[in-house]
């Protein structure tokens, strides 16, 4: 697993398989996109806004499963 930050763009993107072809992208919630192969496995997940959507907050609205991954996400301000 490889996790890459873009400061300019503030998004995070979280690599679980490189060099696989994407075959489509899934929006989960706002801000929250899943990338998968042609087997629907979860290739990478990016995360936009990532400063405002990770942070040391206890308050979720829901949590997504994908596969193994459970994201919490936070409640907007």
């Amino acid at each position: 697993m490889e996790i890459t930050y873009d400061k300019k763009a503030d998004a995070m993107y979280i690599y679980f398989q490189k060099g696989v072809k994407i075959a489509r992208t899934v929006e989960l919630a706002d801000l929250l996109i899943a990338d998968l192969d042609k087997k629907g496995k979860v290739i990478g997940v990016e995360v936009l806004a990532a400063s405002n959507q990770i942070k040391n907050n206890k308050k979720t609205t829901k949590t997504k499963n994908i596969g193994l991954f459970n994201f919490s996400l936070p409640l907007p301000a």
